[in-house]
């Protein structure tokens, strides 16, 4: 197997756990609206969901529980962030609250035939077991036949364990037509997952390079020549210039864009003269509940 290019290195998932009364939701909230995201209705009290704008798919949560918070972004959230250019904010915003990185993917996608990739990886692994640090992992397969007659799916390395490293192998293009009917050229993906304990930060979400190889070289792609070394550090090492916002511009843009409340207004005309006046209580109502919500106390301030 051939090495891939340092640059097509990418964050695919971030989960970041804060203490339960400092937690950056404020300025995440407004990084996120200003990205295009739409927040959901909460489901879960202590619980905030957001989804990026499409075609990005994925999901953001905002957890908050007596002993700690967390903000977790998926791969397809992250990938928005990328593409609207929010990414570097996004993660300013995550480091200006004393925290703790808990997981992080990084990948990488090759232009390779899943089936064959994992094939590979199976003969060259035939006692079922590979290192990526000091201590062997066992290998784990989920795999299926294709339309094709060939065997692909996932390839595991410590799938479930208590390690701070694992990694696995998938065939993409078989996921994306199973779960969306998305077709797409043959395309290998090949996913490290580190942990707590594991020395990850978040240099390594804006700067996953290093990491990604550090971890995949030698056990399943060869790193390519003059890659650096990677150091755990807590000095995040990358700097970007605050955003500015403007709330008021943002909360108008937003508020315009809201479709529901044409409908509202229109179905609040059904009540008679006094329907529009009753549908501005009940939001002063919905936005007074939302002041109670976990996490939301510093942004009614």
């Amino acid at each position: 197997m051939t090495c891939s290019p340092a640059s097509e290195v990418f964050c695919d998932w971030l989960d970041v756990t804060f203490a339960p009364d400092n937690c950056p939701f404020p300025e995440v909230n407004r990084l996120l609206l200003d990205a295009g995201f739409i927040a959901n209705a909460s489901k879960d009290y202590g619980s905030s969901t957001y989804t990026p704008p499409k075609p990005h798919r994925g999901m953001l949560k905002i957890d908050h529980c007596s002993r700690w918070a967390r903000i977790s972004a998926s791969g397809g959230c992250c990938e928005a962030l990328r593409v609207s250019g929010h990414w570097m904010d996004y993660l300013s915003a995550l480091s200006t609250s004393p925290h703790s990185v808990t997981r992080l993917d990084a990948s990488v996608d090759r232009s390779e035939d899943g089936a064959v990739v994992i094939r590979e990886l199976r003969a060259m692994y035939p006692d079922g077991s590979a290192n990526l640090g000091r201590k062997a992992l066992r290998v784990k397969t989920f795999l299926e036949v294709r339309r094709d007659g060939l065997e692909s799916g996932t390839w595991y390395l410590g799938h479930r364990s208590r390690a701070r490293v694992t990694a696995r192998v998938y065939d993409k293009a078989l996921e994306l037509v199973a779960k969306y009917g998305e077709v797409i050229p043959p395309t290998t993906r090949y996913e490290i997952t580190a942990k707590s304990g594991s020395g990850v930060t978040l240099r390594d979400a804006a700067l996953p390079n290093d990491l990604f190889w550090h971890v995949a070289s030698p056990a399943l792609l060869q790193a390519p020549e003059g890659t650096n070394v990677w150091q755990s550090s807590d000095d995040l090492g990358w700097a970007s210039p605050p955003r500015t916002f403007d709330p008021y511009a943002l909360l108008r843009r937003r508020v315009d864009a809201l479709a529901d409340l044409d409908a509202l207004s229109i179905l609040a005309d059904d009540l008679g003269p006094n329907g529009r006046a009753t549908l501005l209580h009940l939001l002063e109502k919905r936005l007074q509940s939302a002041e109670a919500l976990p996490g939301r106390e510093s942004t009614a301030a």
